[in-house]
Order: structure tokens, then C-alpha cells, then sequence
């Protein structure tokens, strides 16, 4: 982490690393140094569960190291690349090249440019083949990892299947085995490894055949910066037993497995307890199919309607839906619901094997309208095989049919967010010999339903055809497309899954250099008896199954969910096509509790009875980069873990009650911050202070806390009087005396904001020297009079005229915050009356 130009990046907590929970250990006193790559940015990263698995399971073991690293941002990778700096690890700063293995997830076709990219940017070869022994092992795994192909120059062995299953075998085959070709040889001889080096073989999947015994986060990272996905996060079942056949997750997760409602009910108690998240997420790929779901949802809504947490089921199959479950749903927080027809029209949807009715999607809008939700979000795909207009008209005809029904049932006003993906034939799906249609087509169908579906209180996204188009050729590519991936990072691709960084023309120069396009990739065809790029990759499901299910597509035949009836596709399930399927040996329906430990969560402070607890703490080091929006999260969560009784918030989005003073700068320190909160008059304060300080990450700290009047004006309108201390760089002490008495000589100081020229000057009380301890600079006083109010990084501009760039290296620390009382200015911990 490169501190001296993260001022310059857009969102500098993405680096700065301190998060709750964080594993940091000694790299000199262990075996294995293992850091694992997500090639996407951090908070996108720390949204997937699987990484936050993989680094429990590493850091439960005293000989292995395990930390991470996430794609930097463009702005990140300008000022790395232009200061000859290497990608270094968030735990210990340490170069990507200097560990032993590098752990990249493989989750989605566009992000294999940032994988590439971070391997050049930590001066690891890029082609496998160059790499000697100094360099680290590169492993890839994830659902990508299926078909290794367009990867396959670059990533010295692919693991296929469930990590968990054999991530203590990759670490100790390399404590065996210190030079790289023995150790990829011992990979290769092991089930589930793929070594590009040896040629093609035949690799078959692996995966854990009991969840309950799994491995999973009990302390999970708590980050810092906002992940995509906030929340505690238990995945209650693993696999799907319906067949999707546009859906490769279905596949190549199978098995289908549970965990016991008791293991899912501890370690959302124990999640909670550790990180004062005010969500749990019940994960799968179809929450509904869980056994237990009713009762586990009701169990645990009961069980924590008081202490402010929300249970959210992401993932909720229309079949699945009983007025019950969304009742009980209905008693959290209400942001959206989703629902996902995926095809306009019944028949469409048997070719899919979605076998749900017009009725039954009619009938739970209806439902989810009546009970409070105003906001509904649908999921449709074009492009899928065999769809003609008539399924594109019922898009349309569905979508206007549940918006009148919202508008009649609904107490608020309605809104119908509708996002339209594209058909993406994946490899090992009944669909893989399918091509995606072209272009153009996708952009006509998008075309029409965007003028069919203009319509107020209705919103129209679709996801980028370019991206899909992209995102197939990968899918269904071979190692030609080595070639491809080089030239395409060499031309600048990086974040090709966001809008704001996609440029497919440098894609279609990439494809053009090697006399190809996109297309022969992504819409290619293939006969059902034809040699597949991805062949000897063997997910577990038989490749007679999925000519049977391509067969049943065409003819518009349904097949039934795993539960109902066992269609043999080879995977080898316990108790397949009966009600127990993928249900632990042992386990009840949900009426266990987890088990007890003492609750740390806030108490809820009962009545009207409050006292305002005001706080002074310093923000320092790293953690100065992060926001001011990031730090409130911070100090809400902390206050939970630490069991503060604090009052809350009313509503579904209940927060502790928490007023904080003026914003501190993003990049600036501070020895003087200030909140207040409503906490229980008899809160032992001494107390308090202790457990939030263990509870706060390094960096920031409570220095005094102390009762004041509940009738005080709030800090921010209170606090008028700031002090700061800079640090100057080299070249801008000399003559130091004379510019600080010439600039204060001015009678304006004039800023541009806005587009209007504002005199800062009446706001700046004192500038003088001080010398510290190896330090030398300015204290600046700056106040509020009237309106004019001014920023000291204004200051240092016009006193220094220094670069936007040089700015960053003027280091400022808010040294004390003053408000007035009795006609002389005083700290806040002052103003107790």
C-alpha cells in the first residue's frame, strides 16, 4: 500500500486494509505465504463468500499466512505504474512476487484482463512458461475455472471444483516440494488439478459432500469501506435441485447439499455478535428450496425482532414463494423485491425448465404488493433459444400486468425495475452447443422492448450486449484466446464488467490483430457429437444427460426438480428424487438454538429516558482514508459490538443514534473528533469507553467521553473554530517567516467556487510556525464568520501554490475543534450545560 499518492485516487479505502477481524501474522515464522487474488475491486471482492472462506480456513492453520489482494482501480494502477511501484498484499504490504502461491478466483469472463494485469503489475511473468522458481505458483479455481482454456497459457494449474475440498493439499504439496515443475507434477497426479504444462487430461471435479462439516467464517472480515454486499453472509445450502438449463451454477455446483437450520442459526449468532452488521443473508442459489426455510425464517425473525436485525433471503424462486414467507419477510426492513420470470412466456419458460405459470407470477406480486413492498424488481433474458416475438410481446404484457396490479393493490405509489440480461451459452449447461445470437439482433430486441415498455413508474435496464457478446466468447472459447487476453491488456482493457471502463473497441482490435472477432466465439454452434474446447473438464454431470436435456429444451418438455424425481445425470446424490435430498445426516427442523454465549449486541434502552454521551477520539495512520460516511458505519457497528446501550432509531432501517461533529477531510489525521449519543443515563461510562476502544479498529481511539445536557445544540452547528497542524515537504520551508507575514498582509484571498470567486480571508484567524520532534511547519486557526467559511487545504493553495499532486504531501492533521461559550473558545468536552 503505496500511502504517498493514495490522496490522488478516487476511493482511497479501498487500500488501507484495518479492518474488525483482519489475520495479520508474522511472514518470517511460517511455512507458507499464500495470498489470493480477487481480480476485481475490493469492495466487489469482499462481497464473495468464497474468498472470505478460503482465508478462514488458510488462517486457522499456524504454519500457512494467507492474505489478499484486489484489483486496483485505473486511477490506482496510473500512479503504481508511473512510480515503478508492484502490487503489494493489503495485510503486510508485502510484493505479490515475494509469496509462495497466488490464489486467484476465476468468477467472472471479464474480469480475466485485471487478472492478467495484476500479474504484471506485480512483476510476475505473464505466460506460465517463463516463470522459474523465485516467482510464486499461480492456482485459479472458481465456476470460470470450468473451462480453462483462454487462461491456460497464463495460470500454472487450475483447481476444478470446491476449494474447501483440497486447500490443504495445494499448501502442503508445496512445503513438499520447493521447485515449481515437482510441485505442479504433484498437482497434476491429484483429483481436481488441471497443469496446462502436462497437456490436456481429463480433470475431474471435486467437491465436499457434507456442508455441516464444512469449514466457515464464525469471525468474518468486517470491512472498513462498504462492500456490495454489507451484511452477514450464511449460505444455508450449496447446489440447486432445480434445472435451469440457461444456468450453469445448477450444474457445476451439484450436489445438493444443506446445512443444518442449528449450524445456520450459531453462526449467524456468532456473525453478528463479532461485526454489529445489521443484516443476515440466507445464501443459495435457490433460498426457497431450503427444507427448512419457513421455519427457519420465522425462527429467526422472532428471535431477533429485537435487537435490530433484518433476515433477507436473496435468492427466492416465484414457486417457492407462500404468503407465509412473505409475511414474515414483510416484518424487516423493505427495500425491493425481486422476482426472476426470466422469459415472457410459459412456453419459453419450459424450455428453459422454469415451469412457472402467468398465474402464479400474477399471484405473488399481488401478495408481495399487498404486503407493504412498493418497489418490485424483475429479472427477464432475451436471446434465449428458440424465443420469438411473440415471447419479447410477453415481456411487455406481463410487465404492464403487474404494474396496473401494483397500482390497484399497492398503498404507495409503484415503481417496476425490470433488468434484461442476454442469453450466455456456458460450457457444461444443456445449452453449451448453442451460439449466442448475434449482435445486432440483441440490439434490436433491446430496441423494441424500450419502446414498448416506455411507461412512467416503470424502469428499463439492460445489461451492455457488448459485455455479454464478450463475456460468451470467454465462456465457450480455447487457447487461441491466450492471444487474444494479452493483446487486449496491452491495449489498456481493464474492468470490462463496468460500464465506465468498457471500451469494445479496444476488444475488437484485440480480436482483429489475430484475424477473429468476438462472434466466431460467442455465436458458433456446435453439433451434439462434436469436440468441445472444455471436454476434458468433468463437472460430475454426464455429458448424456445434457444431449437429453438439449433434446427436451427443443421439444418444449419439462423435467422435474431433483426432489420429485432423479433424472440420473451421474453426480451421485444421497437420496435423489426424494423429499430428504441434500438434508444433513443428523439435524431437526430448526428448533434448536444455537448455542449460548453472552449477547454483546446494544440493549435495547427502554422508554424515553435518555442521556447524551458526548465522545472526543483521534483518527490516525491509515485509517484517515476513509470517508466520513465509512467512519459513522464504523462507529454504528462498534458501538453494537461493544454492547453500548444506546438508543436507536425508529423505522425499518433502524440505526444507534449517533450525531457527529464537521466532516474530516478524506487523507487528513485528527487528534480532536467529536460525537455525541442517546445512551441509558446509568451506562457505566468508564466502561463503555473500554469496550468500544477494543472494539475500534487500529487508528482510531476514544481519548475522553463524559455526559452533557440533552438540550445542547448539535456539534456541527456548535463548532465554529478549527486548528491545524502541516507538515511541509522539501522545498517549501525556506523563507518560511517572511511568506506567512506577506500572505497575512493580504487584505483577500480569493478562491474560485462553483463558478464564483469567494474571499476566504476573514476565516483565517492565525497562521505561525511550530518545530516538533523532526518536524518542521505551519499551525493554521482557521474560524467561521457569517457564511465565509474555508477549507485549510485552500489555504495551503494560495500561500504555496503547490501542484494538486504536491498538495497531497502538505501532511494535515486537525489538531483541536472549538466552540464558544461565556465569550472565549473552548473544546466541546467543555460544554456540559
Amino acid at each position: 500500500m503505496y500511502e504517498d499518492f493514495l490522496q490522488f485516487v478516487e476511493k482511497p479505502a479501498r487500500y488501507i486494509d484495518n479492518e474488525v477481524n483482519v489475520v495479520k501474522k508474522d511472514l518470517s515464522k511460517v511455512r507458507t505465504k499464500v495470498c489470493l487474488f480477487f481480480p476485481d475491486t475490493y469492495e466487489v471482492g469482499m462481497s464473495h463468500l468464497g474468498l472470505r472462506i478460503l482465508y478462514h480456513i488458510l488462517n486457522s492453520r499456524e504454519d500457512i499466512a494467507c492474505e489478499r489482494v484486489f484489483s486496483p482501480w485505473t486511477d490506482y494502477e496510473k500512479q503504481l505504474t508511473a512510480r515503478a511501484g508492484t502490487l503489494r498484499s493489503l495485510e503486510s504490504n508485502t510484493p505479490l512476487s515475494d509469496f509462495d502461491i497466488i490464489g486467484i478466483t476465476l468468477q467472472y469472463e471479464l474480469s480475466y484482463t485485471n487478472a492478467l494485469a495484476g500479474l504484471l503489475l506485480s512483476a510476475i511473468p505473464l505466460y506460465s512458461e517463463e516463470r522459474t522458481d523465485r516467482h510464486p505458483v499461480v492456482i485459479a479455481g472458481g465456476p470460470c475455472a470450468v473451462n480453462p482454456e483462454p487462461l491456460s497459457d497464463f495460470i500454472d494449474a487450475f483447481f476444478i471444483g470446491e476449494a474447501e475440498e483440497a486447500v490443504h493439499e495445494i499448501v502442503e504439496l508445496r512445503q513438499q516440494h520447493k521447485d515449481r515443475r515437482s510441485y505442479l507434477e504433484a498437482l497434476s497426479q491429484k483429483q481436481g488439478f488441471y497443469v496446462p504444462l502436462f497437456g490436456k487430461k481429463a480433470v475431474k471435479r471435486r467437491f465436499l459432500r457434507d456442508l455441516d462439516a464444512a469449514p466457515f467464517p464464525d469471525r468474518p472480515l468486517l470491512p472498513l469501506f462498504k462492500p456490495i454486499h454489507d451484511r452477514v453472509n450464511v449460505e444455508i445450502a450449496r447446489g440447486c435441485i432445480r434445472g435451469c438449463r440457461f444456468c450453469q451454477a445448477g450444474i457445476i455446483y451439484r450436489p445438493y447439499r444443506e446445512r443444518s437450520p442449528e449450524a445456520v442459526e450459531a453462526l449467524i449468532a456468532e456473525s453478528l455478535l463479532c461485526t454489529g452488521y445489521e443484516e443476515a443473508s440466507l445464501s443459495s442459489l435457490s433460498s426457497g428450496d431450503y427444507s427448512h426455510i419457513q421455519e427457519l425464517v420465522i425462527g429467526l425473525m422472532n428471535r431477533y425482532r429485537d435487537s435490530r436485525v433484518s433476515i433477507s433471503l436473496p435468492s427466492l424462486r416465484i414457486g417457492t414463494l407462500t404468503p407465509e414467507m412473505i409475511s414474515a419477510i414483510s416484518s424487516s426492513r423493505k427495500t425491493g423485491f425481486t422476482l426472476a420470470p426470466e422469459a415472457g412466456t410459459e412456453r419459453l419458460r419450459k424450455v428453459i425448465n422454469k415451469p412457472v405459470s402467468e398465474q402464479d407470477l400474477l399471484d405473488a406480486a399481488e401478495t408481495i404488493f399487498k404486503s407493504g413492498w412498493s418497489v418490485l424488481k424483475l429479472y427477464f433474458m432475451i436471446g434465449l433459444p428458440t424465443e420469438t416475438q411473440e415471447d419479447l410481446d410477453g415481456i411487455a404484457r406481463l410487465a404492464k400486468e403487474i404494474f396496473a396490479l401494483g397500482r390497484k393493490t399497492a398503498r404507495r405509489h409503484v415503481q417496476l425495475n425490470i433488468s434484461i440480461s442476454t442469453f450466455v451459452p456456458k460450457p457444461h449447461t444443456p445449452f453449451q452447443w448453442l451460439g449466442q445470437p448475434p449482435l445486432e439482433v440483441i440490439k434490436e430486441k433491446q430496441a423494441y422492448l424500450s419502446a414498448v415498455l416506455r411507461h412512467r413508474g416503470i424502469n428499463l435496464k439492460f445489461h451492455r450486449a457488448e459485455m455479454s457478446l464478450l463475456e460468451a466468447a470467454f465462456a465457450r472459447g480455447d487457447n487461441t484466446l491466450c492471444r487474444v487476453l494479452e493483446l487486449a491488456v496491452a491495449h489498456g482493457c481493464r474492468f470490462d464488467g463496468w460500464i465506465e471502463t468498457f471500451d469494445f473497441s479496444r476488444w475488437e482490435a484485440a480480436f482483429a490483430d489475430i484475424g477473429a472477432s468476438a462472434y466466431s466465439y460467442a455465436g458458433r454452434g456446435y453439433a451434439l457429437g462434436d469436440p468441445l474446447p472444455w471436454d476434458h473438464v468433468e463437472t460430475g454431470v454426464r455429458k448424456q444427460f445434457l444431449i437429453q436435456e438439449y433434446n427436451k429444451a427443443m421439444a418444449g418438455e419439462l423435467t422435474e426438480n431433483c426432489r420429485v424425481a432423479c433424472e440420473g445425470c451421474g453426480i451421485g446424490c444421497r437420496g435423489a428424487g426424494t423429499p430428504e435430498l441434500g438434508r444433513p445426516a443428523t439435524g431437526g427442523a430448526g428448533q434448536a438454538s444455537a448455542p449460548h454465549r453472552e449477547s454483546t449486541r446494544s440493549p435495547r434502552v427502554k422508554g424515553d429516558l435518555f442521556a447524551r454521551t458526548r465522545l472526543k477520539y483521534s483518527k490516525k495512520g491509515r485509517i484517515r482514508f476513509l470517508s466520513h460516511l465509512d467512519t459513522i458505519t464504523l462507529f454504528q457497528r462498534a458501538v453494537i459490538r461493544a454492547g453500548v446501550p444506546v438508543a436507536f432509531s425508529q423505522g425499518f432501517n433502524p440505526h444507534p443514534k449517533i450525531s457527529f461533529g464537521p466532516a474530516l477531510s478524506v487523507g487528513m489525521e485528527s487528534e480532536a473528533e467529536y460525537l455525541d449519543m442517546e445512551t441509558d443515563p446509568f451506562m457505566d461510562l468508564a466502561e463503555a469507553v473500554k469496550n468500544l476502544n477494543r472494539a475500534l479498529p487500529e487508528g482510531v481511539k476514544i481519548i475522553e467521553a463524559r455526559m452533557v445536557s440533552g438540550k445542547l445544540p448539535s456539534l456541527t452547528s456548535s463548532i465554529e473554530r478549527f486548528a491545524y497542524r502541516v507538515g511541509l515537504p522539501g522545498g517549501y520551508t525556506e523563507g518560511l517567516a517572511e511568506r506567512i507575514e506577506t500572505f497575512l498582509s493580504r487584505e483577500a484571498v480569493l478562491i474560485e467556487k462553483e463558478g464564483k470567486k469567494k474571499n476566504i480571508r476573514p476565516a483565517i484567524e492565525s497562521i505561525t510556525l511550530y518545530a516538533g520532534r523532526g518536524s518542521y511547519g505551519i499551525e493554521i486557526i482557521l474560524r467561521e464568520k457569517g457564511d465565509v467559511r474555508a477549507r485549510v487545504q485552500d489555504v495551503i493553495e494560495q500561500m504555496f501554490g503547490p501542484s494538486s499532486e504536491e498538495t497531497a504531501f502538505f501532511r494535515i492533521t486537525r489538531t483541536a475543534q472549538f466552540i464558544s461559550l461565556n465569550r472565549r473558545w473552548v473544546d466541546p468536552m467543555e460544554q456540559t450545560v
